[in-house]
Parts: structure tokens; sequence; C-alpha cells
């Protein structure tokens, strides 16, 4: 009896063993050589590994931009001193937007690939004030956030609340609409804010929108994150929207509006019943990579196909039932506690994505096959570990040629 216990229990031992071994081989368990670099009091390093990827990928480490260069398996920093955030490559190849975060307000500049000056694009610094009858002050700061350029690389896609005292009279809310919003301006008109473009609403009172970008090949195509409340304003509904960015501006002012819901041309092409956000389009625009918030607590890394022909006219109900077809076609590539921010390779070959482990996020890569007939991606092996020690979770990377 006493054998056959031994034997029972190491039965159950194995077992847990091959499951424990598993998640490391799908989640990141690696037994890579890492190059350190020495940033601030700790060490951060890059898998030695030859030719993982092509190109560069930016991101932030203790909120500094680093570039991680894949020919040379080597990081640069390239900012020192501000809270940088969201880098941002123009299409062109020749500038790098980015947040810079202070106390009360953010600002959003950009500057060489090379290096060299910053140059503003938007201030977001402001003042406290007061009306006549309000006992509360009011303030003008400004917070502006994740840039993303337009393909013609001169104009940008921007979060921003510069409008919260704007829209009493839409909302019929006793409040500013602090929630952020998605704007487009010119780099030819930094700083004026008069010349800025109204682009997508929010749901006032839920987050707002964020992670915006157009769509490779498409000037008349966004794609973002809306956050809202259901009908009983007590659960929350994250979405992925789409929508055409000139919309807003070729109507009357006030034809569409923030509120409770408000109204607005973007079109959900996820369902209310699952909450998905940062999109990321795929090089070639047909094939979007998303965020999904599992019901067993955990995150997955999913793709589907990009919906076609849903963004000119987006409050048809026609066209809302064809812009939830794509989505059930959604493929799982990675899950995992914290699975973010996936970025695509210019090739369109690879994923990059930030994953939690060990108590510190860092850049992960996933290498994808794509299936010719079916039009369909699935992982080419296990996930491979591209940094340790640490970058930062609260900061989308960029992936460039």
């Amino acid at each position: 009896m006493k054998k056959h216990s031994i034997s029972w229990r190491l039965a159950i031992l194995l077992s847990s063993l091959v499951v424990l071994l598993q998640g490391c081989l799908w989640f990141g368990g690696s037994n890579n050589n890492f190059k350190q670099t020495t940033v601030g009091n700790r060490q951060v390093g890059v898998n030695e590994n030859p030719n993982l990827f092509k190109g560069k990928i930016y991101f932030t480490i203790d909120h500094n931009l680093w570039v991680l260069d894949g020919a040379s398996n080597s990081l640069k920093q390239l900012t020192k001193g501000q809270t940088v955030s969201d880098p941002a490559v123009s299409p062109d190849g020749k500038w790098i937007a980015f947040t810079v975060r202070f106390k009360n307000y953010s600002n959003i500049e950009y500057m060489s690939v090379n290096g060299g000056p910053w140059h503003m694009l938007l201030d977001g610094n402001g003042h406290y004030y007061f009306v006549p009858g309000l006992d509360v002050p009011k303030d003008d700061f400004k917070w502006n956030a994740q840039p993303r350029w337009a393909p013609d690389s001169k104009h940008l896609l921007f979060l921003s609340d510069f409008q919260k005292e704007n829209w009493y009279q839409y909302t019929h809310y006793d409040a500013p609409v602090l929630d952020l919003q998605i704007y487009e301006m010119s780099i030819d008109e930094p700083n004026n804010y008069n010349a800025v473009q109204d682009v997508a609403y929010a749901y006032v009172g839920d987050g707002g929108n964020s992670d915006p970008s157009f769509r490779p090949g498409h000037s008349d195509q966004i794609i973002y994150t809306h956050y809202a409340y259901d009908d009983t304003r007590t659960q929350q509904v994250i979405q992925l929207f789409m929508e055409d960015p000139n919309e807003i501006a070729r109507k009357p002012h006030g034809t569409y509006y923030p509120g409770l819901p408000g109204f607005d041309p973007g079109i959900a092409i996820t369902p209310a019943d699952v909450q998905c956000l940062q999109p990321a389009f795929s090089p070639d625009g047909n094939t979007i990579a998303y965020i999904r918030r599992e019901k067993d607590g955990q995150m997955g890394l999913y793709v589907m196909p990009t919906p076609e022909g849903v963004t000119t006219n987006p409050n048809d109900p026609t066209v809302e039932k064809k812009a939830l077809e794509p989505y059930q076609q959604s493929k799982l590539l990675v899950k995992g506690q914290f699975v973010s921010q996936p970025v695509w390779s210019p090739d369109g070959r690879a994923i990059a994505y930030l994953f939690y482990s060990n108590q510190e996020f860092n850049l992960w890569l996933l290498k994808l096959n794509y299936d010719q007939k079916t039009k369909t991606y699935s992982p080419a092996g296990s996930p491979i570990q591209l940094t340790s020690g640490g970058v930062d979770g609260d900061s989308h990377p960029f992936w460039t040629a």
C-alpha cells in the first residue's frame, strides 16, 4: 500500500510538472542569454541570440526612450530626464513623436530619429482660474497623449481633453468632459488648438477613447479602443471601433457630440459582451491584432480580419451587423496573466508585445506563419523573450524597419 501511495503521489507531481513546463514554453519560459545594460540602478538585458528580428523597436524604460536594434542586438538611450511614453515613428522614417508627462498636464513633442532637438507639437501647460458664482476653481491644463502618424507623415492622431469645457450644451452634464477624445493635427501648425480637427468623441464618464491609429494605405479609416457603459450605466463596455476620421469635420458642429451616450460616427467591430482593446493593424492593413480580457482573469493576444466597407455609413443597422462578422474569425495567439500592447513587424511576419512575469513587464516576440489560402496567421514556434530586467508596461512600443 505504501509503494502504491508513493506512485500515486509521484504521478500527480509529474503531471503538474508537465503542465508547468508547457506553460513556460507557451508563455515564454526561456534559457536565453541576455546581454546586460545598466539602466539607472538596475540591469536590463537584451537577448543575445542573433537574427531574432529585423528593424528597430522603440519603447521606454523608467519612462526614458530607448531603441532596440535587431541587427546589433544593442540598446541605445534616446531621451533622459523627462517622463516619456508612447513613441511613434513617422511613415517616412524621419521623426519620432512621443508624449511627455508632467504633474498636471502632458505635451506631445517630436524629434529626429537620429536624435537632436525636440520640437513642441502641443503644449498642455495651463493655469487654475475662478468663474464667478462657482466655489471650485477650473483649469485649462491639457492631457495630450498617444500620438500616431497619418500616412502623409504630416498629420497625427492624438488623445486630449482640451475641449473639456466646450460641451455642456450638448451633454446636458454639469461637469467638464474629462474623458480623452481623439483629434488630428498638422505638424505645420504646432500648438494651434484652433486648427485641430475633431475625430472621435467619448461616452462621458468611463474613460473615453485610446489606442488610435490609421489603417495602412487608408487615410479614411482609423481604429481605436472605445470605453463606455452599458444601458444600466453600471457595467463597463470596451470595444474596438473603426471610423472615417474626416466624418465629424464634414458635418455641422453639434451633429456629433460626446455625452451619455452621445453620438459619434464610430462603428463597433467587436461585440459588447467581450472586452477588447489595444488594436494594431498589420502592415498591409488587412489584419488586426488586439488584446482580449478573458473570463478566467487572463488576457489573450488575438488576430482577426479587418472589416471592409463599414465606415461610410456607420449608423446603419445592416452595416453595424456586417462590421461584427470578421470578429467571429478571431484566432488566439498568446494567453497569460498580463499580455498587452501588440505591435507588428514591418514585414508582417511577427508580433512584439509586452508580457508580465517575475514581477516585471518585458518585450516578447512571436513569429508567425501565414496561410495564403485561408489568409490566417498562426504561431511559428514558442514566444521568445527579447528583454529582461523590465520595461514600462504603460507605454506602447513601436517597431520600424
